[in-house]
């Protein structure tokens, strides 16, 4: 087996709670991220650094990284934006030349804590449907599966199938609108 099947069937929780599983995942991956480093920024020691950099900070916080993403497609895409940030400071490159919404690293990991508490939150009120309509709603919506095979499988009609998929995306809605309405509360409350 290769190192990208190897680093690929690493999951977030073994990097968190074992040191070795996570010293395995560095030297599984950092040499091919020195590689791709190194072919961005065009300086070896510069991809060394950025590479090592990377490493120290995801070791650092590990405990609250909840990312979706295989960690190592994560490691590759922080590495590159990693390298992009080097290249703009180091005036290799211009800021008019970088994608406009390429996020700083550390900017990309809280984007990608915020998403994660954000998908823990529906997941919690996806939870919480009655219990027909959040059956329904996970067969429909999260297997793919159809309006008929759906019917046919909990013996009940396509119609009460459509109903129970309207009020579970009705409750999402208004349980989603409500959270947004409470932070734009607190948000100006802190201003």
């Amino acid at each position: 087996m290769n190192q990208l099947n190897q680093s690929e069937n690493y999951s977030w929780e073994q990097l968190q709670r074992d040191p070795a599983a996570f010293e395995r995942f560095f030297k599984s991956t950092a040499a091919g991220l020195c590689a791709y480093a190194l072919r961005i920024v065009k300086d070896k020691q510069a991809a060394e650094d950025i590479v090592q950099d990377f490493f120290s900070r995801l070791w650092q916080k590990r405990s609250r990284i909840s990312i979706q993403v295989p960690p190592q497609r994560y490691a590759y895409r922080a590495v590159h934006n990693a390298c992009l940030n080097y290249l703009r400071d180091n005036h290799t490159i211009s800021n008019d030349a970088l994608p406009e919404n390429m996020p700083a690293e550390e900017d990309a990991m809280e984007q990608e804590l915020q998403l994660q508490h954000r998908v823990q939150q529906l997941e919690r009120v996806i939870a919480g449907l009655p219990q027909q309509c959040r059956i329904v709603f996970e067969k429909v919506c999260l297997e793919q599966k159809k309006y008929k095979v759906v019917a046919e499988e909990l013996r009940i009609s396509v119609f009460t199938v459509r109903n129970q998929v309207a009020k579970a995306y009705d409750i999402l809605r208004n349980n989603i609108l409500l959270e947004l309405i409470c932070l734009l509360v607190l948000d100006l409350l802190g201003r």
